[in-house]
């Protein structure tokens, strides 16, 4: 979702009516306010967190936390973090898990290294991508990493003694 899909979806929720008012639900809703902006001179080091759509220009490192909101890492942009928010989109460069609660889109212009959990992923033609994707977020959610297995990278059985090359998987009686 660019920034320009998110103005517009923020013009389109400006001209239909809204029904009375109901603060009291709790959850935080996206406005039709424009989304903040980091800009391309501006670097951060620590955790962002925020209660309205971000577009990324600059450089983040650390951990990014808009659960409830939009995020986008323009073409210049530059994240090492892992980030947390309700639809991500990248068209600069990432490394580190993208946890996107509906949707995580990768434009041809970006560049991914880390694992992505989202129930819906687009990977655009011409797009980089390094990682894994889980998109069964039923049964995983962003609290339980600890306990998701890691696999370990593959390497070579060990020869027993007496023997000059690796078994094979061949049976045996």
């Amino acid at each position: 979702m660019s920034q320009k899909e998110i103005e517009a979806a923020g013009a389109t929720a400006e001209a239909t009516p809204a029904p009375a008012p109901a603060k009291a639900s709790g959850s935080p809703k996206t406005t039709s306010r424009k989304p903040a902006t980091i800009g391309s001179s501006i670097v951060i080091h620590g955790d962002v967190t925020g209660e309205e759509d971000l577009v990324v220009d600059g450089a983040i490192e650390g951990t990014v936390n808009f659960k409830d909101n939009n995020l986008v890492v323009s073409e210049n942009g530059r994240v090492t973090a892992n980030i947390n928010a309700r639809i991500i989109r990248v068209d600069g460069q990432v490394k580190g898990e993208l946890y996107g609660s509906e949707q995580v889109i990768i434009s041809p212009s970006g560049k991914v290294k880390g694992d992505i959990r989202a129930p819906r992923v687009v990977l655009e033609d011409g797009c980089s991508f390094k990682g894994s994707v889980d998109m069964d977020t039923e049964n995983a959610t962003v609290g339980d990493r600890a306990t998701t297995p890691r696999l370990r990278p593959a390497t070579a059985r060990p020869v027993r003694p007496g023997r000059e090359t690796p078994e094979t998987g061949s049976l045996r009686n």
